[in-house]
Parts: structure tokens; sequence; C-alpha cells
């Protein structure tokens, strides 16, 4: 099973919806988001989607009562730990939030986390460690999202672009990947 995994949309519907779109063409079978979405309807098109939703609220996520009624209470505080397809995850909006977890010795084969709208793809040990970036766009002026293979636990990076059918994977320093630890 592949996950989409997108943070940081910002009220941007338009990236949001786009995002959504390549998921579908990726064949995603589950949406992670890592919070931030602030206006509930930024996500409104991911209710009806098929493709279940999980999510874990960010700083700026002021209405969470209207973001839990949009999502179908899918949004949980972070750190939220899910077992997704036989695999260990956790996460959460800020990475400040999972420093307990990750020294419990290797608990988790995905960490993800966003709120520094900055691409990140590492390993630490067996856990493969994924930001994907901003949804929004704002400091970079390139939304991102990743979409995980979770049988292969191989990450990509991927640039959200409107209304384009053939969708831009991120490398190197753009997908800042420091190797393995």
């Amino acid at each position: 099973m592949k996950a989409g995994i997108l943070s940081d949309t910002h009220d941007q519907r338009a990236f949001a919806e786009d995002a959504l779109a390549l998921f579908r063409r990726e064949g995603v079978g589950v949406i992670l988001h890592l919070g931030d979405v602030c206006r509930p309807d930024t996500i409104v098109a991911f209710r009806d989607c098929g493709i279940p939703l999980i999510g874990v609220f960010g700083n700026n996520d002021y209405d969470k009562e209207g973001l839990q009624a949009v999502s179908g209470n899918a949004f949980h505080p972070g750190p939220h730990m899910p077992e997704i397809d036989g695999r260990k995850i956790l996460m959460s909006h800020s990475f400040d939030e999972l420093q307990e977890e990750i020294g419990e010795g290797g608990n988790f084969e995905l960490i993800l986390f966003g709120h520094t709208h900055r691409p990140l793809e590492m390993r630490m040990g067996r856990a493969l460690i994924v930001n994907p970036g901003e949804g929004c766009g704002f400091l970079s002026g390139r939304p991102t999202c990743a979409v995980i293979d979770l049988a292969t636990m191989e990450a990509r990076i991927r640039e959200i672009r409107p209304g384009v059918t053939g969708d831009a994977e991120l490398s190197g320093d753009a997908a800042h990947q420091p190797g393995k630890r």
C-alpha cells in the first residue's frame, strides 16, 4: 500500500486538492496529514474521496471542532501512533513532539512530521523519517507532499503542480537527504 503524506496546507485549498489528485494518480490507500490545515474547508474534498484520512493537529489548527467535522473525526493530538499495513508509524506536526517516543529504542518503522515547511527524507536505524515539506508553498514557492510505498519503505518527495497530469519528483538538495545514520 502507498501512503500520501501532506502537511502545512495553511488554507491553500487548491493545492490541497491538487495533492489529492496526485495521490489518486499514485493509487495511495491512505492519506496522512501532519497538521496546519488551518481552515477546515481546506480539506473538504478529502471527505468523500474514498481514501481514508488520518491527521494530527498542528499549532495553527485553531478550529479543531470544524476540522473534526469536515474530516469525520480523522484528526488526533500529536504524537499519534497508528499501525497501517503492518507498519508502526509515529506522526506529529512538530519534530519536538516526537522526542520521547523516538527515544524508546526504534519502535517505529516510519516517523513523520511537518511544521518546518522543508522536505526531508532520511533513515535513522530501521526508521524512515519523512517531512513532506509544505503543501502551501509559502516559504519555498514550491508546494510539496510525499508518497511512501509501505511495502518497500521507499519515499518520494513530490512537487504539487496545479493542473498538471505528470508530477515532478524532487531530488538532491530540494528533497534534503542527509543519508543514513
